[in-house]
């Protein structure tokens, strides 16, 4: 299992619009997805399970990713949550 902490960067945090982002690019992956804060558990292909976590920027988050290529796609994850800030 691929699991590497991260920082939410966006200015206004996984809600709306950049939610709506990383739940498609999460759709296309053929991995199980999980992001930790805590206690809370949130599964990036639903759009819903990411706006209730209440992810906003700063907080930090655990992303696990389980299956074929775990590792490739964990960073590509990553990448792409870094970005989610630009």
């Amino acid at each position: 299992m691929f699991e590497r902490r991260a920082v939410i960067q966006n200015p206004s945090g996984l809600h709306a619009r950049p939610a709506s982002q990383l739940t498609a690019y999460c759709k296309k992956l053929p991995v199980k997805i999980t992001l930790l804060h805590g206690e809370t558990k949130a599964d990036p292909k639903s759009i819903i399970s990411l706006l209730a976590a209440g992810m906003k920027r700063g907080t930090e988050i655990t992303v696990q990713v389980e299956g074929e290529n775990e590792d490739e796609i964990g960073e590509g994850l990553l990448l792409f949550l870094a970005q989610l800030a630009e």
